[in-house]
């Protein structure tokens, strides 16, 4: 897994790496021009034939792309600078590396970059803390805007180190570190955006820890359990009980239910209110697999003379439980209303979409001194989207713009959750844990349809019933969600995907990270 820095972290690696000796700011920043026009050179087609202009800020950013000008010439690649500014404080690296007068210009509204095949965005990077005057509005415009179609270009670009606000690069090329705004940037809400477009170059810095990490395939392959044609028992060895559905939401029961199933589990209760005729119906005839269980179904309870939702929610099997897709929140109320430790629970929870829902409307009755993860008993595993994430916990981002208070927000829930996980769903997945927080990025805009979330809900409860920890299910879970989705965008189509084609794919991602494991 790749450390991933706040700003105050990459500044301190920086100095960190100076003051030990090794190397020097202007070694530093040296490595880290050529780093960008190597990248180009080597990983560009036709990159010889290309013509590339270097936006080049006053800070840092920008002394890098002079020198990453300076090399791209070295290299016989066409390029030429233009500078943000009259002052851009750069006049001893143009002296330094010789850069002649006709291959660098001031901007001014004049100025076109159509002309040019890449754009190289050294504008701004991560000390960026104040919002854009008209200037630069007006220079990011004509880099990411078509104004004949009224719509972002699909812009060639490769910013440095991190992306200026509302550049939706093709690349990015961090220094040593990834760092976290780049996971945070409101364009890739609307722009295109692609697991392989952040590039970590090494220039020399010295390691460094964090505790928000970004997770890489391999991480996910060393997770996946060994393949033995003798290990289940019996078809209650992965057994999962699922609560979803309702009349008015069948399709969620058979979503959670059938990706469960082609996940792994080999035996699945689907607890409903037998008088839902619609849901019964439905998944009867379409899951022939799924046992559907009366959920006011009578259980041996010393405590309790009738039957009780609740014993019979949380304590009826050893096996772990998913809650929420397709039901209604208020019926689910019964559960996060009362004392879970009276009743001895031992498994793991999936808590999904109803179930959020339900607890969304009880947060609003529970003492104010308490959060809402004290409801609930240290085994959950929470799957919310950002406006279920936010309306959860009484927090409200307008916009994605306000991208460090954000991520401060993500490291005060970690505070709050205890032995709890929160997946947190967006465009790119939060996986917040007490002490870390893991990324992953890997998820293409296809998942962005209905269903898709009852899908990766009953992944999860499958990867718990067949002994994953909470932790690894939540890491293997959302990764394999992701590569499903891949899969049918390099293979079938990049449009159209529906919640059943994402389950129709499980098994071919699966066999692919299956292939490339040492087990």
């Amino acid at each position: 897994m790749i450390p991933v820095l706040t700003k105050e972290e990459a500044y301190k690696l920086d100095k960190d790496t100076i003051e030990s000796g090794y190397l020097s700011q202007e070694q530093l920043m040296d490595n880290a021009g050529k780093a960008i026009a190597q990248f180009f050179c080597e990983k560009i087609d036709d990159p010889f034939n290309q013509k590339v202009v270097v936006v080049c800020g006053k800070g840092n950013n920008g002394g890098d792309g002079v020198i990453a000008h300076h090399y791209l010439k070295k290299y016989n690649v066409s390029s030429e600078i233009v500078f943000t500014e009259q002052k851009h404080g750069h006049t001893n690296l143009i002296k330094k590396y010789k850069i002649s007068k006709g291959d660098y210009f001031i901007y001014n509204d004049k100025t076109k970059f159509d002309k040019y095949d890449w754009v190289i965005d050294g504008i701004f990077g991560i000390g960026l803390s104040r919002e854009l005057n008209d200037k630069y509005t007006n220079m990011i415009h004509k880099i990411v805007w078509n104004d004949e179609n009224d719509e972002f270009k699909n812009a060639n670009v490769i910013s440095i180190d991190m992306p200026t606000a509302w550049i939706s690069p093709k690349y990015t090329v961090t220094f040593g570190y990834p760092k976290e705004s780049i996971f945070f940037d409101s364009a890739r809400v609307i722009l295109s955006y692609s697991h392989d477009s952040i590039i970590v170059s090494d220039i020399g810095l010295k390691k460094s820890k964090s505790n928000v990490l970004l997770v890489e395939e391999n991480d996910v392959i060393k997770l996946i359990k060994p393949f033995c044609l003798n290990n289940i028992k019996h078809k209650y060895t992965n057994e999962s009980k699922i609560i979803a559905g309702s009349d008015n939401m069948p399709g969620a029961a058979y979503l959670a239910c059938r990706s469960a199933l082609v996940t792994g589990s080999g035996y699945i209760s689907l607890y409903a209110q037998l008088d839902n005729e619609n849901l019964i119906h439905y998944i009867n005839s379409s899951i022939p697999e799924v046992v559907i269980k009366d959920i006011n179904e009578s259980q041996a309870n010393p405590s309790y003379d009738e039957p009780d939702f609740l014993y019979c929610t949380w304590n009826r099997y050893t096996s772990n439980t998913l809650i929420g897709p397709g039901c209604d929140p208020i019926e689910l109320q019964t559960i996060f209303n009362s004392k879970f430790d009276e009743f001895g629970v031992a498994n793991s929870y999936v808590l999904d979409a109803g179930a959020i829902k339900s607890l969304e409307l009880v947060y609003n009755k529970i003492d104010e001194n308490k959060n809402i993860f004290s409801l609930l008993p240290s085994k959950c595993i929470l799957t919310p989207h950002w406006s279920e994430f936010q309306t959860l916990l009484h927090k409200d981002f307008e916009s994605y713009d306000d991208i460090e208070n954000s991520l401060l927000f993500l490291k005060k829930v970690q505070n709050m959750i205890g032995g709890n996980i929160v997946i947190l769903k967006s465009f790119n997945t939060f996986i917040i844990t007490k002490n870390v927080i893991y990324i992953m990025d890997n998820g293409p805009s296809l998942l962005a349809t209905a269903g898709t979330g009852d899908v990766l809900s009953g992944i999860l409860v499958s990867l718990l019933s067949q002994g994953y920890s909470r932790l690894e299910a939540s890491i293997l879970g959302t990764y394999l969600h992701a590569e499903a989705a891949n899969y049918y965008m390099n293979n079938i189509s990049k449009d159209g995907m529906t919640a059943s084609d994402l389950i129709d794919c499980i098994p071919h991602a699966f066999n692919k990270l299956r292939g490339q494991s040492v087990n």
